[in-house]
């Protein structure tokens, strides 16, 4: 009878100690479930982060192949310029026919100070990217 006793006491110590632990992980559990969604939107927002910078950076990637591109074409232009300046002889030239030289020169420079404004205009990529401005 006593054998039964204990037993029956060891019983009831492991039931109850055994509701204690399953209480005790259950909480642990909604915890960790709780973690895991936080981590989980993280994770999406970053991604979208990642997603948006990627595409900021392919567009100044092609930004920057079409101003290379038109540095090349400005390079080609400025030395056909030069070759051409050194085939002739201005000083004669303008002293025979100052106002040829004199009305070609202002267009020149007319025309090369609004590519100037319009590239060193610091809003021209807002505007390419914002055409509502």
């Amino acid at each position: 009878m006593k054998i039964a006793l204990i037993m029956g006491v060891l019983l009831l110590a492991t039931v109850a100690a055994s509701a204690f632990w399953i209480e005790r992980l259950g909480d642990q559990i909604g915890i960790l479930k709780g973690n895991q969604l936080i981590l989980e939107s993280k994770l999406e927002e970053q991604n979208k982060d990642i997603k948006i910078h990627l595409t900021k950076q392919k567009q100044t990637q092609n930004q920057l192949l079409s101003l290379e591109k038109e540095k090349q074409e400005a390079l080609r232009d400025v030395n056909k310029l030069r070759r051409t300046f050194a085939n002739h002889d201005l000083d004669k030239l303008a002293l025979a026919k100052p106002m040829l030289i004199q009305s070609r020169i202002n267009k020149a420079t007319k025309k090369v100070l609004e590519n100037l404004e319009k590239l060193t205009d610091p809003n021209q990529f807002d505007e390419e990217n914002n055409p509502s401005r």
